[in-house]
């Protein structure tokens, strides 16, 4: 033998069961699907300031998520503040209508109530064409009344098939399908004497 010799110690490493190995895989995807996936209640951490207005006594600034305002998936943030006092208005009522290009239906008004976060007053705005729309904000809070007129460009929207969740998916039935093949191919036929 030539300078290297190899110990054995006679106990074979164990393999990590397949049904543990399979079950981390789908945790994982689970998890990553949740971490990519928005709700609308925290739209306005990610929302894109789209106007932004002095009107009576306040300073509105709009937001809206997607970057761009797209048919029948457009949620807008609108957060108030007193120019008086510089601080947030939390409360206030806030209504929203829209008029929009030839063939389009016009909305509103549509509340926008601050449930989720006090500073933001939220809502999803259904726009059916795209075009040139005019989005109202009507403000009533104890401070006045202001009314101030938002224009959006409104393109079309992209699929409305959520992606993450479909690869996620794809990953359960493939490990499921990986497990189960393990466990048929696995079994060894009895051999025969004879």
């Amino acid at each position: 033998m030539s300078g290297s010799s190899v110990i054995w110690s006679g106990i074979l490493p164990q393999p990590v069961p397949i049904f543990s190995f399979l079950f981390r895989i789908v945790l994982s995807a689970l998890v990553m699907a949740a971490a990519f996936s928005y709700s609308v209640s925290s739209a306005n951490g990610r929302a894109k300031l789209l106007w932004s207005q002095e009107q009576g006594p306040y300073r509105i600034d709009v937001s809206i998520l997607p970057g761009q305002a797209v048919v029948a998936n457009t949620h807008l943030s609108i957060l108030i503040i007193s120019l008086a006092s510089g601080e947030p208005v939390t409360e206030a009522n806030v209504a929203l209508s829209g008029t929009g290009p030839e063939g389009s239906t016009a909305f509103g008004p549509i509340p926008a109530p601050n449930d989720f976060n006090p500073q933001f007053f939220e809502t999803n705005l259904p726009f059916d064409l795209a075009g040139e729309w005019e989005v109202t904000v009507e403000v009533a809070s104890e401070l006045g009344p202001a009314v101030m007129v938002v224009p959006m460009r409104v393109r079309e929207g992209g699929s409305s098939i959520n992606w993450i969740l479909i690869a996620a998916l794809a990953v359960v039935i493939v490990t499921v399908g990986i497990w189960t093949w393990d466990r048929v191919s696995g079994k060894k036929q009895p051999e025969s004497v004879g």
